[in-house]
C-alpha cells in the first residue's frame, strides 16, 4: 500500500500565541527529508521504512536512494532496503541481509545450545538474552533469523542475525549500526545533503496524520496473493503481505465476522490442525471463523508470501498492531480463494 502517496496536514504550534498558526497541505507527497542524518527518502523505500517502524526499526537513513542496476537500494543507520520487482510485497521493496555478510567473517560455533526458540530455517535459536526483545519488537521478518550461536567478543554477548547483530550491554540489548558498517565496507558516502525544496523535512509528531475511518470498513484476505487488504467505504487504506494455511490445515475461503480479540495471548492446537502447536506471547489476536482462524502477528517466521500457517492469518508486527487498530468486533472479513490459472 503507497501510504506516502496520500496528502497530509501539518499543523504548527506557535508557542508564543499557544495556537496553531500554520495548516500546510502536501499532497501526493513522494519523499521526505530526515533533518538528522541529511537525506531523503523516497518512493517506495520510504512507504516501507513508513509502515515497518521507521526509525525505531533500521534507523535513519545513511545514504540517499542509490541505483543498482534496475533496482533502487539505501543503507540505513541498523540496516538496508532495496526495491524488488519480483517480490510479492504489495510496497515493492525486501530487507538487505547485512546480518549475514557481517557473520561471514567470524568462526561460527557449531555446539548445539539449549535455546528459547530454535528456527528450523537456520538451524540456531535465539539467545535468552535475546529471546523478549527480539519477539517483541518484530521477530524473524524484521530481524531475520539467528545465523550463529550467541558467544562473547571483548567481554559482551553478541549474536548475528540475517538482517542484524545484538550485542548484551550493561544499559540493555543493543542493536549494532550493520548500516553503517556495511557502508563503510562499501566506500559509499555518508556525508549530508541539502534538502531538496520538493522534499518536506520529516516531523514524527505531524506527518502522516493517522486515518480517520467510519464505521463502514471490511478486511479481504486473497489466498492466491497472500495478502490482506484493509477497507474503509470501499476505498483501500492498508495492505500488507501475510502468510495463510499451509496444507492440510488449509485457510477456509468464505465471508465472517470477528468475534473474539485478544491483544495478547498463548495459541494452542486444539485438535482441529494437522499440526500441533503452544506459542506464548502471540499479539494483537482476532478470530473470524467457527474454527478459531484469524489475524496474528507471527514473529517464528519470515515466511510472508507463501503459505506457512496452521490456518490462521500470520502478518508482520507493525501489520498486525495495524489491524488490531482498524478491526472492530463484528467487522466483515472476506476470504478469497485463488484465482485459478489459465
Amino acid at each position: 500500500m503507497a501510504l506516502a502517496s496520500t496528502g497530509f496536514v501539518i499543523a504548527r504550534f506557535d508557542p508564543f500565541l499557544g495556537i496553531d498558526t500554520e495548516m500546510v497541505q502536501e499532497p501526493d507527497l513522494t519523499a521526505i527529508y530526515i533533518a538528522e542524518t541529511g537525506h531523503h527518502i523516497t518512493g517506495p523505500i520510504l512507504n516501507w521504512w513508513l509502515q515497518y517502524g521507521r526509525d525505531s526499526t533500521i534507523g535513519w537513513p545513511i545514504t540517499e536512494p542509490l541505483a543498482h542496476g534496475t533496482e533502487t537500494v539505501q543503507y540505513f543507520e541498523r540496516g538496508a532496503l532495496r526495491t524488488d520487482v519480483s517480490t510479492a510485497d504489495p510496497l515493492g521493496v525486501v530487507p538487505v541481509n547485512l546480518g549475514t555478510s557481517w557473520a561471514l567473517r567470524l568462526q561460527p560455533d557449531d555446539v548445539p545450545h539449549d535455546y528459547k526458540w530454535w528456527f528450523p530455517q537456520s538451524q540456531r535459536g535465539v539467545h535468552p538474552a535475546f529471546w523478549d526483545s527480539y519477539r517483541e519488537r518484530g521477530g524473524a521478518f524484521t530481524y531475520g533469523y539467528p545465523i550463529l550461536w550467541g558467544s562473547e567478543s571483548g567481554g559482551r554477548l553478541r549474536q548475528p542475525f540475517s538482517r542484524s547483530v545484538w550485542t548484551e550491554t550493561s544499559q540493555g540489548v543493543v542493536e549494532e549500526p550493520v548500516g553503517r558498517w556495511a557502508a563503510a565496507a562499501r566506500g559509499l558516502s555518508t556525508n549530508p545533503t541539502q534538502q531538496s525544496r520538493q522534499s518536506p523535512r520529516y516531523e514524527a509528531n505531524y506527518w502522516p496524520i493517522p486515518g480517520q475511518y467510519g464505521s463502514d470498513r471490511r478486511a479481504e484476505v486473497d489466498l492466491g496473493r497472500q495478502t490482506a487488504s484493509f477497507f474503509a467505504s470501499d476505498t483501500l487504506v492498508y495492505q500488507a503481505l501475510i502468510s495463510t494455511g499451509r496444507p492440510p490445515d488449509f485457510t477456509p475461503a468464505g465471508e465472517y465476522r470477528i468475534f473474539s480479540r485478544h491483544e495478547r495471548t498463548r495459541l494452542v492446537s486444539n485438535g482441529s490442525t494437522f499440526k500441533t502447536y503452544n506459542i506464548p506471547d502471540v499479539l494483537h489476536v482476532q478470530y473470524f471463523t467457527k474454527r478459531w482462524i484469524g489475524f496474528h502477528y507471527a514473529y517464528w517466521h519470515d515466511e510472508f508470501g507463501r503459505v506457512w500457517s496452521a490456518g490462521c492469518i500470520n502478518m508482520r508486527l507493525d501489520d498486525a498492531r495495524w489491524a488490531w487498530d482498524f478491526c472492530r468486533y463484528g467487522m466483515r472479513v472476506i476470504v478469497r480463494p485463488p484465482v485459478p490459472a489459465g
